[in-house]
């Protein structure tokens, strides 16, 4: 628990603050290692309520970051699948919606903060990078 704690602060530091220090690639990688930490470190249901008191829980920043990197991945092979993927493991959907405004609370306030800071970072999914990792990794030698 102590690490999901760390973890969390770095992303609520780093997402929530004006003077956060992590660029959106190193946001990405925390949040994979904190989807996994989860994923492999028996918790029980206090785990969800770190961070309550702050711009976004723990729960509110899985749920919003899920829904963030459904958007915002470029392709299988990208970082940003490798954390919707991590998130999966923790999160499942179902019949959930994407939050939409700043009524769904904290699932919209990380959903938001990962945008504008995928944003800033120019992290917007490139066509021609995404042709080229999928000939790399598929195409038969030749083709």
């Amino acid at each position: 628990m102590k690490n999901i704690k760390r973890l969390f602060n770095v992303i609520d530091n780093s997402l929530f603050t004006i003077n956060g220090q992590l660029t959106y690639e190193r946001i990405t990688d925390a949040i994979v290692k904190l989807a996994n930490t989860i994923s492999e470190t028996e918790t029980d249901e206090g785990v969800w309520s770190i961070g309550e008191c702050g711009a976004c829980s723990l729960d509110g920043l899985i749920v919003g970051a899920y829904w963030h990197y459904t958007e915002w991945h470029g392709g299988q092979w990208s970082h940003g699948y490798e954390a919707l993927s991590a998130l999966g493991d923790v999160f499942t959907p179902n019949r959930a919606m994407p939050p939409t405004s700043s009524e769904d609370g904290p699932e919209w306030e990380a959903y938001q903060a990962l945008e504008e800071l995928a944003k800033e970072d120019d992290q917007t999914p490139n066509e021609n990078e995404l042709v080229e990792k999928f000939r790399e990794n598929d195409l038969p030698e030749g083709a």
